[in-house]
Formats: C-alpha cells, structure tokens, sequence
C-alpha cells in the first residue's frame, strides 16, 4: 500500500503543479494597471461605505461595512474567474449563449417594470430572499455583448461600415431586443439608466463606422434641451412626467427655491464646501449626519469631498481615469471590431457612469440615481462590473498573449 502510494504522490504533485503552472502563466497577461486600480477603488469604497453609513436609518454602518465587503469578494472572485475562462468568442454556443441572456434580461426588465416595487420613484428592482438586485445593470453587460457581436458582422463582410450600418440599424433581429430594454429602462422611469445605455449604444455605432455628425447631433440636442430646461418645466407635465421627476428638474435648475426636493442638492453643496481641498477628515463629516440623503449611495461622492477633500476626488478620478485609458488604448490596437467594440463599450459604460454621478452631486445635471463604480454602495453595481471587467480582462489578455508570441 506505502509502495503505491509513493508511486501516485509524485503524480498528484505534478498535476497540482501544472495547475499552479497553467495559472501563473495566465496572469502573466493579466493587465497591473487595470486590476491594481479596481482593487484600489473597491478597498477605498468598501472604507467610505462605513463611515459614510454611520446615521442610516435602515441599518448600521458595521451591517452596510459586511454587505459590501461581501459582494466586493464575489465581485473580484467572478472577474478573476472570468479572465481565467477560455471564451469560446467564435463558437456558436457563445452567440446563442449572449442571445439567451439578451432575452432573459429583456423579459426581467418588464416584470420588474410591471411587478417591480417603488424604489426613490422608480420600478427598477428585484428582491429575493431579502437581496435586491437591478436588472438594468446585467443588461448593460448583455447589450455590449450582442452589439459588439453584431456590428462587428460589419468588418468580417468587408463591406463599408458608413453604408451597411443603417439597414443593420433597420433590421428588427438586430435592434428589437437592445431597442425594448432600453424603452422600459426609460418607462420605469429610470432616466440615468437610459442614459448610459444611449451612449454605449452611439459609441459602439461609431466604433462601427456611424458618421460621427450623427452622434455629435444627438449631443448638441441634449445639451439643447438642458440649457432650455427653465423654459421647458412648466411644458413637462404635459408630457407624461410624473411629479417627482418635475420636481428634480426644478431643483436642478435652482434647488433653493424647489423646496424639499432641492434639500439633496443643497446639503451635496455645503458638504463639498465644508470639505475644501484637503477635507474635514475621516469620518468627520457633518452632512451625512441626517442633512445628505443617500450619503452611501447616490451621494457618496459629496462625504468623499467633506471628509478627504478635493484632492481625494481626484485622485479617485484618475485612478477611474486609469482604468478608462487602459482599455481604449487595448480597443485602439487591436484589429478585432468584436473586441474593439466592447472595449469601447465599457469605457464608455465607465465614464457615463461617473460623469452622471458626479453631475447629480455637483448640480451639472438633474439628480438621476446612478451610482459610482466601485464606490457607492451596492451589490447589483459591483456585480455588473465585475462581470464586465471579467470579460474586458479575458480579452485583454488574449491581446497580450497574441503580442507576446507574435
């Protein structure tokens, strides 16, 4: 028995080995940059959902601490599992596998929509067992994924993207799915939502060969439309608005007279004055002391600036800024449209994100709910860009492996 044993240990240990092997080897291509910056970010956020919680009314600061510890684990634990993956890009499985979710994620969207409890106005929720959980954000993952799949149908027929897009735009297998969660993201109403997935969408159009005058178009109109937004409240109403959403336009347009519904806005102000460049310090700040609603969420950014300061916002800036930079200059190298169009995609998805949050806490743009990546507290946010990550790495690593034995 000890002569058989001694006989299959060294087997065992080589097969062990060659997985430690295996797995150096692919991390050899993980990119530093990228995954330093996402740690650094979700450790910092984990930090600020703690002391930003400290006066909630639905739970303790150590309850918000736990939560979010947890799903910053599952979140890095289904990127790194992601990038591991063997990606089966060309396969058909992996086409009727993004299909499926497509579906799946369109039809969660309309029960949520139609079942879905209130949550600050909207039906943009699921719970289960005591979790929520934000369809909206996997079907951002979903939608990437089938345009990139599609459009990139464009390049591999070598026909002139400027002149096939359009009848890909009209044709109703391509557009019909991406078209209806984006319309019952807007009906829920879930304005910041519908947002992001509009730019992600004229992005990827671009990327695909869209006249850039068409995109700059849909810019100007709605930097129209902002700028006449006094002018355009009273006419709102009429249109199907319901009365909160009136009232945030008001306050985004002068929150000192919008009454209550200015009060956010307001006291997102004096906690970023009250921080200054440098900040109060640690766990000093006075807003989210019942003043600032949703210090841990919408508005963390505003205890960010009134306990570390103007300079922290930057550096969390630039460190998003790193994560940005990084995958456009992979989407930029490569000759792939699939993989162009969803590095693209996610940088996109990214910098919307953030510059909506950020104009809701500074009063650039109407207050709309969106969270910031890897700050704010939420498992639906993380898990969503821990997915996404997950596949951004995968590609990137391939790129990386692709260039090492070229």
């Amino acid at each position: 028995m000890q002569a058989n044993g001694s006989k299959r240990q060294p087997e065992r240990e080589n097969g062990i080995g060659a997985f430690f092997k295996a797995l150096s080897l692919k991390f050899k291509y993980m990119d530093p940059w990228i995954l330093g910056s996402i740690m650094i970010l979700m450790i910092f956020g984990t930090a600020m959902v703690f002391t930003s919680s400290t006066n909630m009314a639905t739970g303790s600061a150590t309850s918000f601490f736990i939560k979010q510890l947890f799903f910053v684990g599952l979140s890095t634990s289904i990127m790194l599992f992601l990038f591991m993956l063997g990606i089966p890009w060309q396969k058909k499985r992996y086409a009727v596998l993004v299909q499926y979710a497509l579906i799946g994620l369109v039809l969660l969207l309309g029960i949520t929509r139609l079942f879905g409890p209130v949550t600050s106005g909207a039906h943009g929720w699921l719970y289960f067992a005591g979790f929520g959980f934000q369809p909206v954000e996997y079907f951002k993952i979903a939608m990437i994924l089938w345009l990139a799949m599609k459009f990139s149908h464009v390049v591999r027929k070598k026909a002139a993207p400027g002149r096939q897009l359009m009848p890909m735009l009209l044709n109703w297998r391509i557009t019909t799915l991406p078209l209806a969660g984006m319309l019952i993201t807007l009906s829920m109403p879930d304005a910041g939502g519908f947002g992001i997935l509009l730019a992600i969408a004229g992005v990827m159009l671009m990327t695909a060969g869209l006249p850039v005058v068409w995109m700059s178009l849909i810019v100007f109109l709605i930097l129209v439309i902002l700028l006449s937004m006094p002018a355009l409240i009273p006419y709102l109403e009429h249109l199907g608005f319901m009365p909160y959403q009136l009232q945030r336009f008001e306050a985004f347009v002068d929150p000192w007279s919008a009454g209550d519904a200015g009060h956010q806005l307001i006291n997102s102000y004096y906690a970023i004055s009250n921080g200054g460049l440098f900040g109060r310090g640690l766990g000093n700040s006075i807003q989210k002391l019942g003043f600032l609603p949703e210090p841990n969420t919408d508005f963390i950014m505003a205890v960010v600036g009134e306990e570390l300061g103007a300079i922290t916002i930057v550096l969390v800036l630039i460190f998003i800024g790193i994560i940005v930079w990084r995958i456009m200059m992979y989407g930029t190298r490569t000759r792939n449209m699939e993989f162009r169009l969803i590095l693209y995609g996610t940088a996109m998805f990214i910098m919307v994100q953030v510059l909506i949050n950020l104009g809701g806490v500074t009063g650039v743009l109407p207050i709309t709910g969106v969270t910031f990546p890897w700050i704010s507290y939420g498992g639906s946010s993380l898990l969503s860009l821990g997915i996404m990550m997950g596949i951004v790495l995968n590609i990137i690593g391939r790129l990386r492996m692709q260039t090492d034995q070229a």
